[in-house]
């Protein structure tokens, strides 16, 4: 593996580090200033977000107790591209518990995330986050 697909899988690893560990703010020291992030599909939580918005959602995702745990099935990378497909698992302050399958695909420039595309379990998302 080059050196530079290296680097870019271990920027996404520090990605899902600082998710792990509760931080999930920690997560802007890595995005590029015009990073845009896309929930993939065609339902109520699909969209792009740009800038200043993706701190909004992070801090929106800070409910979760102790941080977020992820079991990757995959992590892929190829030019400037990481593709990780992941479980992911977390318990609410409330207790519900969070798990899902999600399709990630990180774009790097200049050791940066500039583009993320996120494809969730759209089902389990929806009946989860907006109970339906």
């Amino acid at each position: 593996m080059s050196d530079t697909l290296a680097a870019n899988k271990a920027l996404v690893e520090r990605y899902f580090d600082g998710q792990r560990s509760g931080n999930l703010l920690s997560a802007l020291d890595l995005f590029a200033p015009d990073i845009t992030w896309t929930v993939a599909g065609f339902w109520e939580m699909a969209g792009t977000i740009k800038g200043d918005d993706i701190k909004k959602l992070l801090e929106g995702l800070s409910v979760f107790d102790g941080g977020l745990h992820f079991d990757h099935h995959s992590v892929t990378a190829e030019g400037d591209r990481v593709a990780v497909f992941t479980t992911v698992e977390g318990k609410l302050k409330d207790g519900r518990v969070y798990k899902n399958q999600i399709f990630f695909q990180f774009t790097i420039r200049d050791g940066k995330l500039v583009n993320v595309i996120e494809a969730p379990d759209s089902a389990t998302s929806k009946a989860f986050w907006m109970g339906q």
